[in-house]
């Protein structure tokens, strides 16, 4: 858990700094590059690109373009001295002049292997960086399981992400409600009672063969029209095992790949009311710690920093809203120190060329080291063990963290000291 909120943290903070960017001119490019695509002729599209670039009309833009390839095209040639293709999951690589003032220019370059393979090969320049790739692959991506069922098919699938497939289709064999050939009403209505248990009975079968094989089955969903479904769950023939992972019960007009589609239009629905009842736990359970003065609740960046270190937490608390950088600055003219903490180093480093040094008044402020405090808390929590939960800012216990208690508490195994 620890090990994928900090990945997923240090994702979304580089995807957040090179979505803030702004270019002056449609000088930042964005290059993608799937795993299984020839670099040499990444390579040569670059060159061409470049020479392109010679007619642009605006000096700066041109220079600004022409030097951000040249950047792009120095680093592919370096890693490829090394490597003959891509990482397993792609490339995407960024660069362009960050430089907030007219009068300063600041071309950088950022690369990274994306946690899932790039799908579509792209060059772009524009007046910001394309993120939208990364962006998505930032979702929340569960693998899911469903089950659509009326009294006369049940379909079962597995929705992975945005990715929904159908894997076993299924008819009731129930007969009709009307007895024929002089059948009593009473027989008649016992053989369709058996029927149906059969019927859910094979529905549960097939269930255990899908979703048991699936090892990250996050939840299952089950849907339809009608009471069937609320029926063959009462009848109690899934898997323990699946049966607690049974999340909600859903009401649709189909229970074919329609009615799965509309449990999907939910899905996204009731995974979000899922993490916040897990948060809205986990919150309260510190809240508890906190009104009995036991000792297991600590909160502020200071406390909670100690007893990671520690090793006593048991559970990190973090806001979404916290995201704090103490960073030292060093003056290249007197060697005057200073301190500041600040959200965002990469949007101080952008305004580094105005700020005037206390000492002496001169504008050659370098940073000298800088330190995430989420990046140090997660990294002492991987070591000791320790479960991570992010607080959103937009439920009420969340907004408590952030306001109440600095941002950042955690619940201890036991008492320091």
């Amino acid at each position: 858990m620890t090990k994928d909120a900090k990945f997923r943290y240090q994702f979304k903070k580089m995807v957040e700094e090179l979505e803030s960017f702004r270019g002056r001119g449609t000088e930042l490019i964005s290059v993608y590059i799937p795993p299984d695509f020839d670099l040499a002729k990444v390579l040569q599209q670059l060159r061409e690109e470049y020479g392109t670039a010679a007619n642009i009309k605006s000096k700066s833009t041109r220079k600004n373009v022409q030097a951000a390839i040249e950047r792009i095209i120095q680093f592919l040639q370096s890693y490829m001295r090394t490597n003959r293709k891509p990482p397993e999951t792609g490339l995407a690589i960024f660069a362009g002049n960050v430089a907030e003032r007219d009068d300063y220019t600041d071309i950088q370059l950022y690369w990274i292997e994306p946690p899932e393979p790039v799908t579509t090969r792209m060059y772009r320049c524009d007046q910001q960086f394309v993120v939208e790739p990364l962006k998505q692959m930032l979702e929340v991506k569960e693998t899911i399981g469903i089950i659509t069922m009326d009294g006369n098919e049940a379909t079962i699938a597995i929705l992975r992400g945005k990715h929904m497939e159908i894997v076993r289709r299924l008819s009731s064999g129930i007969p009709g409600k009307h007895s024929k050939g002089g059948q009593s009403a009473r027989r008649f209505e016992r053989l369709r009672e058996i029927a149906t248990h059969e019927y859910h009975k094979r529905v549960a079968e097939a269930a255990a063969e899908v979703f048991l094989s699936i090892p990250d089955l996050k939840l299952i969903l089950v849907g339809g029209p009608g009471p069937h479904k609320e029926d063959f769950l009462r009848e109690d023939l899934l898997h323990p095992e699946l049966k607690k992972k049974v999340a909600a019960v859903i009401d649709t007009g189909y229970a074919d790949e329609q009615g799965v589609k509309e449990v999907v239009n939910r899905a996204e629905e009731v995974l979000a009311e899922l993490e916040i009842m897990q948060e809205k736990k986990v919150f309260q359970k510190f809240m508890e710690e906190v009104a009995k003065g036991s000792g297991l609740a600590v909160h502020g960046k200071e406390k909670v920093r100690e007893a990671l270190e520690q090793g006593i937490v048991d559970t990190l608390l973090i806001s979404e809203g916290f995201g704090e950088v103490s960073v030292t600055f060093v003056c290249q003219t007197c060697g005057h120190r200073l301190q500041r903490t600040v959200k965002s180093v990469e949007t101080l480093r952008r305004q580094l060329p105005q700020l005037e040094c206390p000492g002496c008044g001169e504008k050659h402020l370098s940073i000298a080291e800088s330190k995430d405090a989420v990046q140090e808390f997660l990294e002492l929590a991987e070591k000791f063990g320790v479960k991570t939960q992010f607080m959103s800012t937009e439920t009420e216990e969340g907004e408590q963290l952030l306001k109440g208690f600095g941002g950042v508490a955690a619940i201890l195994r036991f008492r320091p000291g």
